[in-house]
């Protein structure tokens, strides 16, 4: 083997290293991204699917409501909360999350609820679910 040989195998075994190493960083860049983006979405799910039952239920839920919103003091104020809520979306919800969510605004009822919920659980943790909207509903 010569110098030559030697010096290249060295350099291909450095440049591996380095190739390696560059793909790690952008896996682990991309993942750390997408983690957060979860992160978010999930948070900003909870509260709007809170909000949404809260709309649907307004006279059982508005104690509670003010509770834990105590700037949400009426159903026009929660209304508009929805409306920003739907806005920001634009941001980090799927098309299917959206589109529901707007349904939502334009037919506040349990049925558009639960169909909200189940576009979510599936944005959320990419879930093939056979639930259907009458799956959550419960008379109490």
């Amino acid at each position: 083997m010569t110098a030559e040989q030697i010096l290249t195998a060295i350099g291909l075994v450095g440049i591996g290293g380095l190739l390696k190493s560059f793909l790690d960083f952008i896996i682990e860049s991309r993942k750390s991204k997408q983690v957060a983006q979860n992160t978010l979405k999930e948070a900003r799910y909870k509260s709007i699917i809170l909000m949404c039952f809260a709309f649907v239920n307004y006279e059982k839920e508005k104690t509670n409501l003010i509770i834990n919103r105590p700037d949400i003091t009426s159903l026009d104020r929660l209304k508009n909360e929805l409306h920003a809520e739907f806005i920001n979306m634009a941001l980090y919800g799927s098309d299917d999350v959206i589109q529901k969510f707007k349904l939502f605004i334009s037919i506040q009822n349990e049925k558009v609820l639960n169909d909200l919920a189940i576009a979510m659980r599936k944005d959320l943790f990419g879930i093939k679910t056979k639930l259907k909207s009458e799956t959550f509903e419960i008379d109490l």
